[in-house]
């Protein structure tokens, strides 16, 4: 029984640390929304490209975008 309640407790332990890294950025992440809004808006300011780059890159990076977008709140320019 003991040998059983070791299993569990390993499964939980590395279940738990699965979701822990998950919900970290990961390193490649660092310049997403740039390289993001480079690649959809093609040099025009797009608020579609704007909304889809920040699903797709996450909230860490949105920061990021948001300094880098001045008071206009679009994309930053290149």
């Amino acid at each position: 029984m003991a040998g059983q309640q070791s299993r569990r407790m390993v499964a939980l332990v590395l279940a738990l640390v699965v979701v822990a890294a998950a919900s970290l950025p990961a390193a490649t992440a660092y310049g997403c929304y740039d390289d993001c809004y480079e690649r959809c808006a093609n040099g025009k300011d797009d608020p579609v490209c704007t909304k889809m780059c920040n699903q797709a890159c996450g909230p860490v990076d949105q920061g990021a975008a948001a300094a880098g977008a001045g008071a206009a709140g679009g994309a930053p320019k290149a």
